[in-house]
């Protein structure tokens, strides 16, 4: 049997079930930090959490951790590009002057 033709990978019941308490853990934590007034904290705390879920996504479901460079490569490239998409439009927004309206 050549290296080509492996079985395909799986995740155990028991990892999978901890990935599922994770994310879950994070949603709340999430849902409870919109309820507590904690300021300009609020939106790096939910930053963070977000970051948490989409990696532990990307790790587990979407098999990046046994990927090829090339997939990884991709990946990386992706969130870049929604980065400077991000920031770009939010530089658009703060940039912007106030109009009034003409009525």
């Amino acid at each position: 049997m050549s290296e080509d033709s492996k079985a395909p990978h799986t995740t155990s019941v028991a990892r999978l079930l901890w990935i599922l308490l994770a994310l879950l853990a994070l949603l709340a934590l999430s849902a409870g930090s919109a309820l507590v007034k904690l300021g300009v904290w609020n939106n790096v705390i939910n930053l963070g959490v977000s970051v948490s879920k989409t990696v532990l996504v990307m790790a587990v479901f979407m098999h990046e951790t046994e990927a090829r460079n090339l997939t990884r490569l991709a990946s990386v490239l992706g969130f870049v590009w929604l980065t400077m998409l991000i920031g770009l439009s939010l530089f658009d927004f703060v940039t912007r002057s106030h109009v009034p309206a003409p009525w």
